[in-house]
């Protein structure tokens, strides 16, 4: 009866939410782009609609990820208002203006992207590399990947925690109960090898797998160690090759292409070392 009454104040919230959003969007968004408005109220007014709708039993992945995706693009359409109504928009003509006065900004623009990349990896369902090239945008390759090293070294630690003080519950509740199992069973059955193997290749879902390990036997001590590690590489590769650093022409065609026959060569030792690993979770569970 208690999860009943929650699942309806939850379901409440969400249409409230999406209700204000789309108030929001009528105020204040209908002026600047019609297509933006459209596509805003539109998306604005179904996902809440999905989320109510949808077997939250039977769909519970994709149901938190409704959750999640309408939470943020009400925070997104926050944002948007607030540039616009405190005149910043009228400051900033530019993504380059903008940019410009973000790195200006000192402290405060270092903290906010760093707050950021924190939010992406601890709950915001969007790939790294989208913070990361957004950094290496307004800061530059090197400075992008300090910071987004830092932010993400945060992150996973505070997901590891997660994992460790609210257990099993809460990434069966964001990320379903067939995940966590699986993951579970392998960081604890296959050894710690596997884990720093899952962080290195983005064919294992990182962000996942950093909470999911705080509901193991791994010490906080080795978690952060094998982070330290093991999170800069991609990130690294990440800022400096969407940088543009290595050009597509004259002496960068060779590195493209060797670049290219590596990440190729990684992926297909990946792909076995995944198949291998699901097919032994498979074949312990059959007997």
């Amino acid at each position: 009866m208690k999860a009943q009454v929650k699942s309806t104040l939850i379901d409440i919230v969400v249409c409230l939410v999406g209700i204000g959003t789309v108030i929001l969007c009528e105020i204040f968004m209908k002026a600047r782009s019609d297509i933006l408005y459209y596509i805003s109220v539109s998306a604005l007014s179904v996902l809440p609609v999905l989320y109510c709708a949808v077997d939250k039993e039977k769909y519970k992945h994709f149901s938190r990820t409704l959750l999640v995706v309408t939470v943020v693009a009400a925070v997104v359409v926050a944002c948007y208002v607030l540039y616009y109504t405190t005149g910043l928009s009228e400051k900033f003509s530019d993504f380059s203006a903008l940019a410009s006065y973000i790195r200006g900004s000192g402290f405060w623009g270092v903290a906010v992207f760093i707050g950021l990349t924190v939010f992406q990896v601890v709950v915001l369902p969007i790939p790294e590399a989208v913070t990361i090239l957004l950094g290496v945008a307004i800061f530059g390759a090197t400075t992008s990947f300090i910071l987004s090293v830092i932010g993400t070294i945060i992150g996973s630690l505070i997901s590891f925690m997660l994992g460790k003080v609210f257990g099993r519950k809460l990434c069966n509740w964001m990320f379903g109960e067939a995940n966590t199992e699986k993951y579970a069973k392998i960081m604890n059955e296959k050894g710690r090898f596997l884990f720093i193997i899952m962080l290195l290749f983005p064919a294992f879902p990182d962000d996942m797998l950093c909470m999911i390990a705080g509901i193991t036997t791994m010490s906080y001590t080795y978690f952060t160690v094998i982070c330290l590690v093991t999170r800069p590489v991609m990130i690294g590769l990440t800022a400096y090759l969407g940088s543009g650093v290595i050009p597509f022409s004259g002496w960068g065609i060779p590195v493209w292409i060797a670049i290219a026959c590596l990440m190729f060569v990684l992926f297909v030792v990946v792909s076995g070392i995944k198949s291998k690993i699901e097919s032994r979770k498979y074949a312990a569970g059959k007997k």
